[in-house]
């Protein structure tokens, strides 16, 4: 049985986790390893994607926000009023004003943790507890700075970062996902000892990570839902419990011995075959009666 068809099968089929058992750790790491690369396809990077068509994708976005703006002469110059408040950041640009009101920026700066404020000749920036004034007159008088130009400086650097980021939440997906199992498996041998299983917590850690497959697709599905479902950390252990306890039980599940017996209709019983052992059984009686008659 290949990868995929475990992660199929791991879903409804609890008589194949006897046969999971036998997997190598190799095969088992990679199975965990496509279920989360499923998982972070659907629930991010299709997400992602979506929004990145929709849209132009996010340098457009800062685009169609920013307004037009140039550096020259030791003077800036925007093309309209641009104004943002939210939360703790605040963000004011107007050239139009020659000389800010210091008033009003001393309150901007106490009111919020980050500011940005600029007119014609001077900008104000804080973050945080740091805060920095610049006049573009100390800037070097052939320095020009526009819009366009930013843009086009900084969209390789959007594209590594983009990239970084997606990679940097795949990876935590995995070492997550490994480190969740370990739970499975504690909680698994609890599980095993009350079943009186004799199974080792290196053999229910490799079934723990087949019993995720299932709570990581109901998650996936309420990733696009507009509720979430409350407490989904300790329903989704509950679901991999559930798994693990059934699949133990068919691991466990005794081999019937019954005599296998052939005949047909109309045969008597002292016709019927039976077992090997049990022919043999009977001629050894009957010796032992020959030879106490002897």
């Amino acid at each position: 049985m290949n990868v995929f068809s475990e992660l199929i099968h791991s879903v409804y089929d609890c008589k194949s986790y006897g046969l999971f058992l036998r997997d190598r750790k190799r095969k088992t790491f990679l199975f965990g390893f496509l279920l989360v690369l499923l998982y972070f396809l659907v629930t991010i990077l299709l997400p992602f994607t979506r929004f990145q068509v929709s849209t132009g994708g996010i340098m457009k976005i800062i685009d169609e926000v920013v307004p037009d703006f140039e550096i020259s002469d030791s003077r800036l110059t925007v093309e309209r009023q641009f104004e943002f408040d939210q939360d703790d950041i605040y963000i004011y640009v107007n050239t139009e004003q020659e000389e800010m009101d210091l008033g009003k920026v001393q309150e901007y700066l106490r009111r919020y943790d980050t500011v940005v404020i600029a007119d014609a000749e001077n900008l104000v920036v804080k973050s945080g507890v740091q805060m920095e004034q610049i006049q573009f007159s100390d800037l070097d008088p052939d320095l020009e700075i526009s819009k366009t130009g930013m843009i086009d400086m900084f969209r390789p650097f959007v594209t590594i970062v983009i990239v970084v980021v997606l990679l940097a939440i795949f990876l935590f997906m995995e070492v997550s996902f490994f480190f969740g199992v370990l739970f499975v498996g504690l909680f698994g041998m609890i599980v095993a000892s009350c079943m009186q299983a004799k199974l080792t917590f290196g053999e229910l850690y490799k079934l723990g990570i087949y019993t995720r497959t299932t709570p990581l697709l109901i998650k996936a599905i309420l990733s696009f839902l507009p509720v979430g479902l409350p407490f989904y950390t300790i329903i989704s252990l509950g679901i991999s419990l559930g798994y693990l306890s059934v699949g133990i039980r068919h691991i466990n599940a005794p081999v019937k011995e019954d005599p296998v017996v052939f005949y047909s209709e109309g045969m008597g019983t002292e016709d019927r075959w039976s077992r090997p052992e049990e022919e043999a059984d009977r001629w050894s009686r009957i010796e032992d009666s020959q030879d106490k008659n002897s």
